[in-house]
């Protein structure tokens, strides 16, 4: 468990030298000299969501080796997952509930996270869906809309936050097309995985479903409520 302090124990026969390992995300740290049969004191880092991983590697006296790795995983995860069939790792943490605002567009998603202040854009106009994030620098005072602009009938010109984006990025105006209606509030939780790297953003919608972001705007997925 995260904080748990252990005994980690090895035994060679025929070595001079050894060194141990900690592997994090595959790749190994820098290793300390060890005797070639013995133990170590060691203690789980207290924000320990992974699985740790050690390997021991030992020399003979003619300069060959040979390695073995021991993974040791979590008894149980810290925090739980808010939603049902979540990924099979720890969250790093547990959800965050926050204010959100959501507008659907005519090819995507526009989300507001308060708690991020933070303004997510999900594009639905590839096959491949990507998404992308932006810093809310909407401010009371700013204009809200661009009376130049004339949806068609049916749309709307996105506003305040929303509306700034759309406005100052040519790019996310052209993919999103118009807002099929008014942005409206719900109260979303957000959890995220604990890797190293490549996390993954869960975002609840307002109907209950999840948003699933895949790391570096690679992609994004919708789960439904109640799926699997």
């Amino acid at each position: 468990m995260p904080g748990e302090t252990f005994t980690l124990t090895w035994e060679s026969a025929g070595a001079v030298q050894a060194w141990l390992y900690l592997v994090v995300d595959g790749r190994l740290t820098q290793g300390v000299p060890v005797s070639p049969t013995g133990s170590r004191i060691l203690t789980a880092p207290g924000a320990l969501r992974q699985p740790l991983e050690y390997m021991l590697l030992v020399f003979d006296s003619s300069g060959a080796r040979i390695s073995r790795r021991l993974r040791l995983p979590l008894r149980q995860c810290p925090a739980g997952w808010f939603f049902a069939n979540p990924p099979a790792e720890c969250p790093s943490g547990p959800p965050v509930v926050s204010f959100a605002a959501y507008q659907p567009f005519e090819r995507g998603h526009m989300i507001w996270i308060q708690a991020r202040d933070e303004i997510f854009v999900l594009f639905e106009d590839e096959p491949v869906h990507r998404w992308r994030v932006f810093v809310d620098l909407f401010e009371e005072g700013m204009p809200e809309s661009d009376p130049a602009l004339t949806p068609p009938p049916g749309r709307f010109q996105p506003v305040r936050g929303f509306g700034l984006v759309w406005r100052s990025d040519p790019e996310v105006q052209a993919r999103l097309g118009w807002a099929l209606r008014p942005e409206h509030g719900f109260t979303t939780r957000i959890q995220a995985t604990a890797r190293i790297r490549s996390n993954v953003l869960f975002m609840e919608a307002p109907d209950g479903g999840i948003w699933q972001l895949e790391s570096e705007s690679s992609r994004w997925l919708y789960r439904p409520p109640g799926s699997r």
